[in-house]
């Protein structure tokens, strides 16, 4: 897929993460899991689904991005190249990286918005900074292809609480652990087409609670069902709960 080894992908890393940790402390993107930062596993995973360029619009903790790229040569086997520019004849041994300012204030939308600035091709990815997931890329580029829509990303997960079936008269007749929830969740891996993203956006919508269902409306928008791992840290408790899925983690990584 020529095309694809062309793409860009968008990392959303520029909110506060007051969730995981206080405004001068380091984002949580940079914690280390295992041997590699968080986005360190986020970007070899999508270099070895065909993505070589990474536009990372910053806002707060801008800094510690900063200092971190600037003094890493190497993510696991592939070189750092830092430039504005997207490299779309950048070889399979190295990942470029844009790295700007997108500002302390701005919504989601309008930092992905920012970041076309940079994008050459006529289609692009977004996905946070917090989650891992083994999913591939390649089939969310086959569906976009397929439907001539927008992709968004999802799971089936398990519940984190047991739930109880009652009859009519409130009898507990059935206990579930941790069932698997039937409507799936969005996970945060999303293909845009360029043009369809600047037609629709409004500098007033955020992504999630109003751009999507926006496009949802159109009927533009698909889901590729993602059936394996797929974890998200939100706070630090998220951290020890990912070590208990240090053989799947391994694994898949």
């Amino acid at each position: 897929m020529k095309d694809l080894n062309k793409s860009t992908c968008i990392l959303l890393l520029g909110g506060v993460g007051s969730r995981y940790s206080n405004i001068n402390e380091p984002p949580k993107q940079l914690i280390k899991i295992y041997k590699r930062t968080l986005i360190e596993n986020i970007l070899i995973h999508l270099k070895k689904n065909g993505i070589n360029n990474f536009i990372l619009p910053l806002g707060y903790k801008k800094d510690y991005f900063y200092k971190f790229f600037k003094t890493k040569k190497k993510i696991g086997k592939y070189y750092i190249k830092l430039s504005k520019e997207i490299d779309e004849n950048i070889g399979s041994k190295s990942i470029n990286l844009n790295l700007f300012d997108a500002g302390k204030n701005t919504t989601k939308l309008t930092r992905i918005k920012k970041s076309l600035n940079f994008v050459k091709s006529n289609f692009f990815f977004v996905t946070y900074g917090d989650g891992l997931a083994n999913i591939n890329i390649r089939n969310i580029y086959k569906m976009h292809l397929k439907t001539g829509k927008s992709v968004v990303s999802s799971t089936k997960i398990n519940s984190q609480y047991g739930h109880l079936k009652t009859n009519k008269i409130n009898n507990v007749i059935k206990f579930v652990e941790k069932p698997i929830l039937d409507m799936p969740i969005n996970i945060g891996y999303y293909l845009f087409n360029k043009d369809f993203f600047i037609k629709n956006y409004s500098k007033n919508k955020e992504l999630e609670s109003e751009f999507l269902k926006a496009i949802v409306k159109k009927k533009k928008l698909v889901t590729y069902l993602h059936q394996g791992f797929f974890f998200n840290i939100d706070k630090k408790i998220d951290l020890v709960k990912l070590k208990k899925e240090k053989k799947i983690f391994i694994k898949d990584f």
